[in-house]
C-alpha cells in the first residue's frame, strides 16, 4: 500500500493505492461519515486479488486531507462529489481505462452523485443513498450499478435505497440483506463474506466484458 496526494480544487486530499497503475480497471474506496480510508484497509487486498487495484480516498478534512466536508445542502455543490472526481482523474492520467466507484454511506452518496456528472464503468453502494435521492437525479447515474443494504438499516437507509434504485436506468442489481447493520458493519455481520464477495466480484467481472 502506498500514500498518494490528489488535488480537489484548492485542496489536496490522501489517499491510499493498494496495488500498481496503470491498469485497465481500479476501484476507487469512499469511507463513510464516521470513518477514514484506513477503514477499508481489509477490503481493499480482495479487489487486488482480482486483479483491480484499489484506490481508497480520503474525504477533505479526513486523516490528512486538507479542507472540510460539509453536509449535503441540495441545489448546493458537494465537496465528497468533486474529490470523486478528482481521484478519477487521478486514475485516467495515470493510465487507468475503467473507474469502478464503491462508497458506503456517505461516500456511497458520493459515487453516485459523481457517476451522475462523470462516466463511471460501474458503482457500488453500501446502505446509500442515506437521504433520499429525487427520481430524475437517479435515472442520470451511469455505468452498472449495484446497490446493497440491511433491510432494518439503522439510519433507514433501506427506503432510500430502494427507491433510488427504481429509478436507476439498467444495468442494476439491488441486493438486500437481514439484519440492522450500516455501512462497514455489513463486512462483520453473519452474512459480511457474502457481501464481499457481491461487490468484489461484481466489479473484477467488468473486466471480462
Amino acid at each position: 500500500m502506498a500514500t498518494v496526494e490528489i488535488e480537489s480544487g484548492r485542496e489536496t486530499l490522501k489517499a491510499d493505492l493498494y496495488g500498481k497503475v496503470p491498469a485497465r480497471r481500479a476501484a476507487i474506496l469512499c469511507h463513510g461519515q464516521s470513518w477514514d480510508a484506513l477503514g477499508w484497509r481489509e477490503v481493499a487486498p480482495h479487489f487486488v486479488r482480482r486483479g483491480v487495484p484499489a484506490l481508497a480516498l480520503n474525504f477533505r478534512g479526513y486523516d490528512g486531507s486538507t479542507g472540510k466536508t460539509g453536509r449535503y445542502v441540495k441545489g448546493k455543490p458537494w465537496s465528497p462529489v468533486a474529490d470523486v472526481r478528482a481521484a478519477m482523474a487521478y486514475l485516467r492520467s495515470r493510465g487507468v481505462a475503467e473507474v469502478a466507484l464503491v462508497g458506503a454511506s456517505m461516500g456511497g452518496s458520493a459515487a453516485v452523485g459523481a457517476a451522475i456528472e462523470d462516466e463511471a464503468e460501474c458503482v457500488v453502494t453500501l446502505s446509500a443513498p442515506v437521504r433520499p435521492v429525487p427520481d430524475e437525479l437517479s435515472a442520470l447515474v451511469r455505468g452498472r450499478k449495484l446497490y446493497v443494504c440491511a433491510i432494518g438499516d439503522t439510519l433507514g437507509a433501506a427506503p432510500n435505497v430502494l427507491a433510488s434504485f427504481k429509478a436507476l436506468r439498467p444495468p442494476k442489481q439491488l441486493l438486500f440483506f437481514g439484519g440492522r447493520e450500516h455501512s462497514r458493519a455489513m463486512f462483520k455481520a453473519p452474512y459480511g463474506s457474502e457481501v464481499l464477495e457481491a461487490i468484489v466480484g461484481f466489479v473484477a467481472r467488468g473486466m471480462a466484458a
